[in-house]
């Protein structure tokens, strides 16, 4: 995705797409180096509980596997989004509890994977940012959103 693998310690082997793309995409899996690792514990399997339209099943290789084995993970894309707008999320999200481990742009849409201890934090870092103005104004800057939700298998 955006960030830089070797700062964040990931590789993240999903984007949007429909669920049957991302199965072609998961076979294809096996000329990525990170996945060729003798180390099967630092590839971690996220399982969607909740969403539409994206990838059923997220497969991240990770430096820090222990990190993405606890809480809840929203994959969170944002569809034809002002340049500005990536801008305002990285000022409005921390307010409000969210904080983003990665972004990635792809085109005019962005990409968020965001962690949260639990459901209810997720519900509560979500409430606080629906109350901020600033929220209110920059939501008026894309067209829709998508989001999955996913826990560690």
């Amino acid at each position: 995705m955006g960030s830089n693998p070797e700062k964040t310690g990931l590789l993240i082997q999903a984007y949007f797409m429909t669920r049957r793309g991302f199965s072609g995409m998961l076979a294809a899996a096996a000329v990525v180096p990170a996945f060729e690792s003798r180390d099967a514990c630092r590839v971690v399997t996220l399982e969607a509980i909740a969403g539409v339209r994206l990838p059923e099943t997220l497969a991240i290789a990770t430096a820090f596997p222990e990190k993405l084995r606890r809480g809840v993970w929203e994959l969170r894309t944002y569809r034809g989004v002002a340049p500005t707008l990536a801008s305002d999320h990285t000022e409005i999200f921390p307010r409000s509890g969210i904080r983003p481990l990665l972004r990635a742009a792809n085109g005019p849409d962005l990409t968020y994977l965001i962690p949260f201890e639990s459901l209810s934090a997720r519900d509560r870092a979500w409430t606080a940012l629906n109350a901020d103005p600033r929220w209110a104004s920059a939501c008026t800057r894309f067209q829709s959103y998508h989001f999955g939700l996913y826990r560690s298998v």
